[in-house]
């Protein structure tokens, strides 16, 4: 009998693993997955974001690339408000404007504040200024966009090209996850996987010197989009596949694909 396929996904697993997508897939599918977050988050200027936040008829909308930009606006409603006044006042406002997001993760989030994402299958920034252009008109108000300090240019260089305004607020930086390098260790004095999925270039970089102290055999490295196929090569790693899409669904086929399994 063959043995399982051994998945290390580079990722923060979805609180509450009965309803983590990648989780239940893969397992669906016969995939041994384990998840750890490269990643921690301190976040900061939620007082700002929060007097944008208050003011939604300055804006023609929100776009959130990460989970963690929403994560952001919840942070900012704990600190400085409620949910249930953002649910009774704020979210209602918001939810007759647009709110752009990247991914499956991240439109879940988005979901959760009440308001309806757009752009959730489009696979990336580049690919989510094309339905930005396709929904807000030339010289209308600024969009607000929450992000990360380690966050690339790719949205808002394409947006800036096409004539559309933004804000940005710049509300978390982004810092290795402490407990990465012994998760890590011990995962791998079990045994090596079979694959290993990068889920951002941020994921790549603060992985890449604890991935030197292991041995890394004969696995495949796959990475979500092409940035962060990007960040792959340039630390040096060969790129087996790209997923395509930010998805379980995705991801699961492109890793199926190179193992040589059929779903």
């Amino acid at each position: 009998m063959a043995s399982m396929t051994k998945v290390l996904l580079l990722r923060a697993p979805k609180e509450g693993s009965d309803q983590d997508p990648y989780k239940e897939l893969f397992a669906e599918s016969g995939l041994d997955e384990t998840s750890f977050s490269p990643l921690s988050f301190d976040f900061f200027n939620l007082e700002k974001l929060y007097s944008h936040l208050i003011k939604p008829n300055d804006y023609a909308g929100l776009v959130f690339t990460s989970a963690r930009t929403v994560q952001a606006v919840h942070n900012c409603l704990q600190e400085f408000s409620t949910i249930q006044e953002w649910k009774e006042g704020l979210q209602k406002d918001w939810a007759t404007l647009p709110s752009y997001s990247v991914g499956t993760s991240t439109a879940y989030a988005v979901r959760d504040l009440g308001l309806v994402p757009l752009g959730e299958e489009s696979g990336s920034a580049t690919n989510l200024v094309k339905v930005i252009k396709e929904g807000i008109s030339l010289g209308c108000k600024p969009l607000l966009i929450p992000r990360g300090e380690m966050a690339r240019e790719e949205l808002t260089q394409g947006l800036q090209a096409a004539g559309i305004c933004f804000e940005v607020d710049v509300v978390y930086q982004t810092i290795c996850n402490p407990s990465l390098e012994e998760s890590i260790t011990k995962y791998f004095e079990a045994g090596e996987p079979d694959v290993i999925v990068f889920f951002s270039p941020s994921g790549v970089q603060f992985s890449a010197d604890i991935l030197k102290k292991v041995r890394l055999g004969n696995l495949k490295f796959v990475s979500i989009g092409p940035t962060t196929t990007s960040a792959m090569v340039e630390h040096g790693y060969k790129v087996a596949a790209t997923s395509a899409k930010p998805n379980a669904q995705t991801l699961l086929k492109t890793i199926l694909d190179i193992t040589d399994k059929v779903s």
